[in-house]
C-alpha cells in the first residue's frame, strides 16, 4: 500500500483521477485490495489511463515496487447512484 500512497496516487491525481475508496480485506479471502477511482466519464477514464501508463514515473517508480505483489487483477466500470456524492 505504501507504493500507492507514495507514488501512484500522485500520478493518478495529476491526470484528474480521484480516489473514491481504498479497502483491504481483514476477514475472508485475505490479502486483497479493492480500490475505487472516480472519473468524469468514460472518455476521461480512457484518456487518463493512457496518460498514467505512459508517465515515466509509472514505469520507473511504481511498477517495480508492485509487479511481484499482483497475482490477479479485475477491472469494472460502475456507475454511481444519482444520490451518491461525487468523490472529492
Amino acid at each position: 500500500m505504501s507504493a500507492e500512497e507514495e507514488v501512484a496516487l500522485k500520478i493518478r491525481q495529476d491526470y484528474g483521477i480521484k480516489l473514491a475508496g481504498w479497502y483491504y480485506t481483514d476477514i475472508g479471502r485475505l490479502n486483497r485490495i479493492i480500490h475505487i477511482w472516480g472519473y468524469k466519464d468514460y472518455s476521461h477514464f480512457e484518456e487518463s489511463r493512457k496518460k498514467v501508463r505512459s508517465d515515466p514515473r509509472w514505469d520507473r517508480d511504481y511498477l517495480p515496487r508492485v509487479k511481484n505483489l499482483i497475482l490477479s487483477q479485475q477491472d469494472m466500470i460502475m456507475n454511481g447512484a444519482n444520490f451518491f456524492p461525487e468523490p472529492k
